[in-house]
């Protein structure tokens, strides 16, 4: 997803840029802040967390019909510094009759809302790791297989950013920074 997104800006700044030098007469003060735009919004799209987020998922491969599936998502810190915001994304599988988080850290918060997991980590330090597990309940009428996808994702908070205040998160730019993995449960009889 962060590959797409990133070509996404990428056409969207050349567009931009082609746009600019195709409305008016170029001067040397125009082509200069256009240049210095450029650089800025290609640093921003292209930087990297500082500190990046492993995962490891273990789950059930096989359920019977109508039994529960098992996630146990692990989080590890392999950047040099703590993290300012990190946490956890999951698209639940479809077919599930109820989701709860069944393990946690403490300082962990995590929510379920319909078929979406959402957690927020406390400060992870370099090397740390904290560990969420899911238990999701499937309906006696699935069959086949079901799939889910959890994703982790750590954010570098700039100095000076108010975190309380949602205008300032939404400029943080959440989306482009989570890495899917898909996970899938084969439902036998």
């Amino acid at each position: 997803m962060r590959r797409h997104l990133s070509a996404l800006a990428a056409l969207t700044l050349a567009g931009s840029l082609a746009g600019a030098s195709l409305a008016g007469p170029a001067t040397a003060d125009s082509a200069a802040a256009t240049a210095a735009t450029a650089s800025a919004s290609a640093t921003r799209v292209a930087a990297a967390p500082q500190s990046p987020l492993a995962m490891k998922v273990s789950w059930n491969k096989v359920v019977r019909r109508g039994g529960a599936i098992t996630y146990t998502i692990k989080s590890t810190n392999k950047g040099e510094w703590p993290t300012d915001l990190a946490g956890i994304f999951g698209a639940l599988p479809k077919g599930a009759s109820k989701a709860r988080v069944v393990g946690k850290a403490s300082s962990s918060l995590c929510g379920i809302d319909r078929k979406e997991l959402f957690c927020i980590f406390d400060t992870l330090k370099p090397n740390r790791s904290t560990t969420v597990t899911v238990r999701v309940w499937l309906k006696n009428s699935v069959k086949g297989a079901v799939a889910s996808q959890f994703g982790t994702y750590s954010i570098d908070v700039p100095p000076g950013v108010d975190v309380t205040n949602e205008d300032e998160l939404e400029r943080l730019d959440l989306q482009n920074e989570i890495k899917w993995k898909s996970y899938r449960t084969k439902i036998v009889r």
